[in-house]
Formats: C-alpha cells, structure tokens, sequence
C-alpha cells in the first residue's frame, strides 16, 4: 500500500496538535474560498495559505503532491473539457474542435481549485488520526437535529471516516492490481481500452471483498449507530481559538475585497 497518499502521518508539528474540529472547520472555509475564486491572484493567495500550512505540518510538500499523482487523469480532463467548449476567440482550431483564449484562461483556474481542494484535504488526512477526524466530525454533527431523518451523527461521522480511509486502500489495490497484470505479460500503455476490463473487474473483485470483510468485522465487535464512548476526550486550547481566529480573519477579508 501506499503510505504517502491520503494517510495519517504521525509527527508531533503544530497542525498535528490542533484540534480535529479546528482543522475541519478551517478546511470547509478555505474550500468555500477555493470555490469562489475568480482570478488566479485569489489562487496564489491561497497557494500561499498552503505552502505555510504544509510548512507547520513538517512533512513536506512533496507528500502533499503525491496526493495529485492518481487525479491527473481528471486534472487533464477538466481543463480539456473547459478549453475546448468554453466560447470566445479560437486560437486554434482542428475542424468543429477548437481551444479559445478564454478556455484555456477557465481551465486553468478550474483545475486549480480542484488541487487546492484536494491538496487542502490531503492536508487534514494525513495530520488528523483517523479515530480523531471521526471523533470531531461527530462532535460537529451532534446538536443538529438528524434523528428526525432516521440516522444518527455517529453513523454520517463512520461513514465518510472509512470513505477517506478507502480512498489510500483502493489506490494500493489498483498499484497492486497493474503490477499483477504487467508481470503476466500485459502492455497497459498499448491499448488503454482494452486493459480497462483487465484492471475494472479484479477492482471491483477486491472492493467487494474489502467492503465484506469491514462489515463482518464491524458486526462481530457489536458496532451500533447510538452513543458510543472514546479513549479520547476534545478539548479547545489557545493554539485552536487563535488558528480559528486567523482563519476567519482570512476569510472575512477575502468576501470584504469581492464586495
């Protein structure tokens, strides 16, 4: 498996020591921001923001870039997507297809707010344990009112807290599956199409599988969506109201200067 892609990193830096629910918080507001970009100014501003985040986490920038690598194929899409069918001004053309300056200019800025939201993601992953980011996201869910739909803030906080937890296990499971297929003699760069069924079925094989045996396991530790106790215990610090504060203070000034 790959470790660097969407794991909890141990480490001991500022971002570590923040509290789940701060860093959650501070990741929803910042992906608003990201959304509502409109010049690539506001995407080095918060490239910025990034940079220094990744910086107080001491793992590395290039641990965050990994998190990119198995989303390119959707990077490229978006952006050829966004310069080939956005109008204006062709600045070249090949029959009904042709790529404007504005497209290219609309792909850009929409394939940057993509890796900012992943990069931001994979910023709160790898520096929150994963009994920790659920934990928070149930704390977070608790006083609203989901009772009344049927299901509980301990069910919705399990549920994405083994969503990202599959995401860095399907990706070993593809890495394992392609290392498979090529050592019994298959070219996956010859035909890309024809190896899709090769690598889709084993896939959903394995997902399958990994998803049964979660459940089994979840099911004979008696797992049930009521109260449920922690061996730990969140609680604010000074470090969590001022990063909280710094946040807010970010992005009350971003909205101000888009009035």
């Amino acid at each position: 498996m790959n470790e660097l892609f969407f794991s909890y990193i141990p480490g001991t830096s500022f971002l570590h020591r923040l509290d789940p629910r701060t860093k959650l918080v501070s990741v929803m507001l910042f992906s608003i921001i990201v959304l509502r970009t409109s010049s690539f100014q506001d995407m080095v501003l918060l490239s910025s923001i990034f940079i220094i985040s990744a910086l107080l986490a001491q793992l590395g920038i290039r641990h965050h870039l990994n998190s990119l690598r198995p989303m390119l194929l959707f990077f490229i899409f978006i952006f050829s997507v966004q310069a080939i069918f956005s109008e204006g001004e062709r600045i070249f053309s090949m029959g009904p297809v042709g790529i404007s300056s504005e497209g290219l200019w609309k792909g850009g800025l929409v394939t940057s707010r993509f890796i900012l939201l992943v990069l931001f993601a994979s910023l709160l992953v790898s520096t929150t344990r994963p009994s920790l980011l659920t934990l928070g996201i149930e704390r977070m869910l608790r006083p609203l009112p989901l009772s009344l739909l049927g299901i509980s803030s301990y069910d919705i906080a399990i549920m994405m807290s083994i969503s990202m937890r599959f995401v860095p296990l399907l990706h070993g499971t593809l890495e394992q599956t392609a290392e498979a297929q090529v050592s019994r003699g298959m070219d996956l760069r010859h035909n890309p199409l024809q190896t899709i069924p090769s690598m889709a079925i084993p896939m959903i094989r394995n997902t399958l599988r990994m998803t049964e045996d979660l459940a089994m396991a979840m099911e004979s530790r008696c797992y049930q969506g009521i109260h449920r106790t922690s061996m730990f215990e969140l609680k604010m610090h000074k470090e969590d109201w001022l990063s909280l504060f710094i946040v807010a203070s970010i992005v009350t000034l971003f909205f101000y200067l888009q009035i």
